[in-house]
């Protein structure tokens, strides 16, 4: 038995063949009982040429260019969206600094800045040249408009930006009704809201738009581009503000290796007191045991690391750093206090803990 649908296309075909006018057949299906959105798509799939028989009007088909090119620019656009809102957390919350987090001091947002601009130097130009080579497309050839790809993933877009728009708005209450509003946490209500909110309305528009758009009406999704643009860099040239320079990110990876060298002499430093009962005398003394790995000079500037002995337990390592730990504190090497330092030569005196009896 045939579907509806297919009942219905053959209904059309027909009364079309027998001379009946679309208005007709349109009437006709009404009273029957037929929705108009069931039967316009089917009635309009034939153009009004004066033939012997009905001419179908071309459809729109899938072909693998047009889902690569879709593909591609709904996945840049998700990518970069993202990375803009991260880069926008960021920022708001280096300009709004949280009260309760002891740690805030020593944290820093650097790398996390550089990915998400990384992120959107990339991706946000591959969404945009992407969108304008498929609006030319469609500008040029209206029909690609019904391209079941990018409805679908049009659809998808839609679903999910209305999902973070939902979340977003009971977040916001949920904090209202527990009076633990901020402004920090509204700006990042309001960022999450306006990039949510922008894509489901441009991408709402856009399915709204008739197939008819001809050749002449060219893209009107690009006052929606340039704005986004605009926000783009508006945002990168903050980040940049924020950032490291490349010089101090280069720097500050400097003094991490030289961290990691001695938390290295370290652990090896305490080993030896709990073999020996002793502090070693001296750091080559401390190389030459079996399985020692260890650095004993800087990696940089090949200046050898200082080790002295304090007392019995304590004793200091000394090295020269080209910055301070409070402005580059981004790494786990400088959780704790001890490996905290300014800029230039400095020495931290360690303690070897007391080994506890079984």
């Amino acid at each position: 038995m045939a579907s509806g649908s297919q009942e219905l296309e053959r209904f059309v075909h027909e009364a079309l063949l027998r001379g009946e006018s679309k208005a007709s057949i349109a009437k006709a299906l009404s009273d029957a009982g037929w929705r108009d959105e069931q039967t316009r798509g089917v009635i309009d799939a034939y153009a009004d040429v004066p033939f012997a028989v009905p001419v179908p009007r071309p459809r729109a088909s899938l072909s693998a260019r047009e889902a690569f090119l879709y593909l591609v620019m709904f996945a840049s656009l998700y990518f970069a969206t993202w990375h803009l809102g991260s880069l926008l957390f960021d920022l708001i919350n280096i300009a709004w600094p949280d009260a309760a987090d002891p740690n805030y001091a020593w944290r820093s947002f650097d790398s996390s800045l550089r990915w998400s601009c990384a992120a959107l130097i990339i991706a946000f130009p591959v969404f945009a040249f992407v969108s304008w080579f498929v609006a030319r497309d469609v500008a040029r050839d209206p029909i690609k408009r019904l391209s079941p790809v990018r409805r679908w993933l049009t659809y998808l877009t839609l679903f999910v930006a209305a999902a973070v728009l939902i979340g977003d708005l009971t977040t916001l209450v949920f904090n209202l009704l527990g009076g633990e509003l901020t402004t920090r946490f509204v700006l990042k209500v309001v960022v999450v809201g306006v990039l949510a909110g922008s894509v489901f309305g441009y991408y709402l528009q856009d399915l709204r738009r008739e197939e008819g758009a001809g050749p002449g009406r060219m893209w009107s999704g690009r006052g929606w581009l340039i704005g986004a643009g605009v926000a783009v860099l508006a945002a990168l040239v903050a980040a940049f503000f924020v950032m490291r320079t490349p010089m101090e990110a280069r720097q500050a990876r400097q003094d991490q290796r030289r961290i990691e060298d001695l938390t290295a002499l370290k652990a090896e430093i305490e080993g030896w007191t709990r073999r020996t009962g002793e502090l070693p005398s001296t750091l080559f003394e401390l190389s030459q045991q079996p399985g020692a790995r260890v650095n004993l000079a800087d990696p940089f500037d090949a200046q050898p690391y200082d080790y002295q002995v304090v007392n019995a337990r304590r004793y200091q390592l000394c090295a020269t750093f080209v910055t301070d730990s409070a402005a580059i504190a981004d790494a786990a090497v400088y959780a704790e206090r001890q490996w905290r330092h300014p800029r230039g030569r400095h020495c931290f005196v360690l303690t070897v803990p007391e080994q506890k009896d079984d």
